[in-house]
């Protein structure tokens, strides 16, 4: 008996902590023109909770509730900002058809805890019954171009946000979302540094029978998709009666990143392959085991993608500065004899590293460590500016100024980061590392 007294007044302890824990939510206050920010007390109590501020990755980030407007549209979304002064990048998430902001969390988390802030928000009307939506408008009178309009909207009240670089905004979509993605982004290539497009519905138009109708006046007014999953209005085919999603890709002069699943049973692959060969500048990626939305390892595979491609097109706009300091040299590494791509830091201990290059080639014996990691000697010690790090596959640092360390899996400790392998997936670094001691060769090329 006395031992159940005990085990009531435990579990009535925690009970209380979780209750006093629950009502805490942080709420940051600025001038962000039109737009509305709402406190967890105002929030909607049915909503799921999520963490206000998170502390997981590279970056410590928070996040606000905001909304953009313009008359009568309101449009609810959820920012994810890195914790900081100044301005970073921004990336907004459009949500596939049925879907709400939720779907994209994981992407706007992993982003910011990568220094990027991130905002993904509800359609108005695009959600299937039954989904959260807090943003205004209703299925029947929601297309892609309603989309469309609220993507502009955003991408439009988002580059006054005081924590937003507006030089360095970037969209991405998935599904019909990527449809709304090529549409705004071919609208407002200007303002956009970059476009990300992950299994787009370019079948949109053969998988809701839009091709059956003669002409728009044979559509009716309400239209089912999917055999009934979500009825429409007859706008959501007349809107799109006439675009063509392959013209609009064909005239984006900017460069795209196009992701498709190699199990996509919804949309075939054979429709991202077709936009591939049209896009003047296309980095396109078949990603292994994805299906209509990524998750598990063909999320994290997509991730790779995405984060490289940003940091590409961000060091794209100060090539020419770099390439000036750097002069004619270019440093290399090799694992093996496998020649690798290494994204390098702008940094004291890559310079440092770099001279040491120049006076001939870098041999570094590594061991396997952790079963995540390779490390070795560099054999002196270079400059160092270590920082509570969070790693990733592929990510080169150094360790107590004097140890260069490769990942093929994920740890967190306090490094100097000196440098990302671009060329290889996770799987790809995995079979280079993972498979007993390697020699790392540095050279100038």
């Amino acid at each position: 008996m006395k031992t159940k007294m005990i085990f009531l007044a435990f579990c009535m302890t925690i009970m209380f902590c979780m209750s006093a824990c629950a009502g805490t939510t942080k709420n940051t206050s600025s001038d962000l023109g039109a737009v509305t920010e709402i406190s967890a007390s105002e929030y909607n109590e049915t909503e799921s909770p999520e963490e206000n501020v998170m502390s997981e990755g590279t970056a410590m980030y928070h996040t606000e509730e905001i909304w953009c407007e313009n008359g009568n549209k309101k449009i609810y979304g959820m920012a994810y900002i890195p914790e900081g002064d100044g301005t970073y990048p921004l990336v907004i998430f459009s949500h596939e058809l049925g879907n709400n902001h939720e779907a994209g969390i994981r992407y706007a988390e992993r982003l910011a805890e990568n220094g990027i802030a991130a905002y993904t928000f509800d359609f108005g009307g695009g959600s299937v019954a039954g989904t959260d939506n807090k943003s205004s408008g209703s299925n029947s009178e929601m297309s892609v171009m309603t989309e469309a309009d609220d993507l502009e909207l955003v991408l439009n009240v988002a580059k006054e946000w005081d924590f937003v670089d507006p030089e360095k905004v970037f969209l991405l979509g998935g599904s019909q979302g990527g449809l709304v993605t090529i549409v705004a982004g071919a609208r407002n290539q200007e303002k956009i540094a970059g476009m990300m497009l992950m299994y787009p519905a370019l079948s949109i138009k053969e998988d809701h029978g839009i091709t059956q109708y003669s002409s728009v006046e044979d559509v009716p007014d309400d239209v089912p998709l999917f055999g009934g999953w979500m009825h429409v209005g007859k706008n959501y085919v007349t809107d799109i009666w006439e675009t063509d999603f392959y013209e609009l890709l064909e005239n984006y002069e900017g460069k795209i990143l196009l992701l498709h699943g190699d199990k996509d049973g919804t949309v075939s692959v054979s429709y991202s392959e077709r936009a591939a060969g049209i896009i003047k500048d296309c980095e396109f990626h078949v990603i292994k085991d994805g299906g209509h939305e990524f998750y598990g390892q063909p999320f994290e595979d997509a991730m790779t993608y995405i984060l490289q491609y940003i940091k590409d097109q961000l060091a794209g706009e100060n090539e020419s500065a770099k390439d000036e300091a750097i002069g004619d040299s270019s440093m290399t590494m090799k694992i093996g004899d496998t020649k690798v791509n290494v994204d390098w830091e702008d940094n004291q201990a890559v310079a440092a590293l770099r001279d040491m290059a120049r006076e001939g080639d870098v041999t570094i014996q590594m061991s396997m460590y952790g079963g995540f990691e390779q490390v070795g000697s560099i054999g002196q010690s270079l400059p160092r500016d270590d920082k509570q790090t969070t790693t990733s596959s592929g990510d080169v640092v150094l360790y107590s100024g004097n140890q260069m360390v490769v990942f093929y899996g994920s740890n967190s400790w306090s490094y100097t980061r000196l440098g990302h392998i671009s060329d290889k997936n996770k799987e790809e670094i995995t079979n280079l590392l993972s498979n007993g001691d390697v020699t790392i060769t540095i050279s100038i090329e």
